[in-house]
């Protein structure tokens, strides 16, 4: 165990040095004259997801309002979503890098950016629980994106991180999909493992980025047994991109 303990802060340490992300800005890689995550060129692109925002899904609606017409008119399993990011262009070149091109080293600072978004809001979490991916994926791709978050996120939170859902159905990826379409695609994919106890656990749940919300609505479903589920991503998408959610969609 202390080999491999050795072994994983040597592989750190050389990751650390190899991509200085505190130093370089994560959507361009300019240099940066502090311990900044961005240079202030992108900063001035409206990265942050800041302002008006929907109370329970972090979605960005009008100052008048707390909650969105998704959430309004639909069923949420979680309690809350918190995502400090909006879900740009460069945000999202960003994020895409870090799933598709083994660009691992973004999972630290992607966890620091959630865990600003999240400390005070005095949450009390038992544990942190990544959105599950299939095996086939893993195999493709090596690394499940939001396990990586959720691992770092646990660590700076003094967390376990713990798996209570299992991807047994390779869907379609989802990024191409209508609202309607990503439930029919998650329908009966995710399946909770009983062996993990949930019941009246707090549990954080991890993703990459939030669209519709329907995969993290899909995990807490799973989790009712739990006291209370909350959601976070390093991103959020604004809500003019997709058709809007036909009334009591969600509603069983």
């Amino acid at each position: 165990m202390k080999i491999l303990q050795s072994l994983k802060t040597l592989y750190e340490s050389f990751i650390d040095k190899l991509f200085p992300t505190d130093i370089k800005c994560l959507l361009c890689g300019r240099d940066l004259p502090d311990n900044n995550f961005f240079c202030e060129k992108c900063e001035e692109e409206d990265i942050y997801n800041e302002g008006p925002r929907c109370v329970k899904c972090d979605t960005m609606i009008k100052e008048e309002n707390l909650i969105c017409d998704d959430c309004k008119n639909s069923h949420r399993y979680f309690e809350k979503c918190y995502c400090p990011l909006n879900y740009n262009a460069k945000v999202r070149s960003a994020i895409l890098k870090f799933k598709d091109d083994n660009a691992r080293y973004y999972a630290k600072p992607f966890a620091e950016l959630i865990y600003n978004r999240i400390k005070d809001e005095n949450l009390q979490i038992d544990f942190i629980m990544p959105v599950p991916s299939h095996k086939n994926v893993m195999k493709r791709r090596g690394y499940n994106p939001p396990e990586l978050i959720a691992k770092e996120l646990a660590l700076i939170m003094h967390l376990p991180v713990k798996q209570a859902l299992i991807k047994n159905i390779d869907t379609t990826a989802q990024k191409t999909l209508s609202y309607q379409e990503r439930l029919d695609n998650l329908r009966d994919s995710i399946t909770r493992d009983r062996k993990i106890d949930i019941k009246g656990k707090s549990i954080l749940i991890v993703d990459d980025v939030i669209t519709t919300c329907a995969t993290v609505n899909a995990c807490a479903l799973l989790l009712q047994k739990s006291k209370v589920v909350y959601a976070c991503a390093v991103a959020r998408t604004t809500k003019d991109w997709r058709t809007p959610m036909p009334q009591n969609q969600e509603k069983k």
